[in-house]
């Protein structure tokens, strides 16, 4: 039983790591980004 215990405990931490991998990587594409932002071309400043 005890040897059930810890199996179940690694399986826990294991879906909850691999959910905040999700997470993360959901979220990831969206921001990363922001922290390159290229200067828009007069060309198409003029366009919109």
């Amino acid at each position: 039983m005890h040897n059930f215990k810890k199996i179940r405990e690694s399986l826990l931490a294991s879906l909850a790591s691999l959910i905040a991998l999700v997470a993360f990587t959901a979220v990831s594409p969206a921001s990363i980004w922001i922290l390159y932002e290229p200067e828009i071309p007069d060309a198409l400043k003029k366009v919109s």
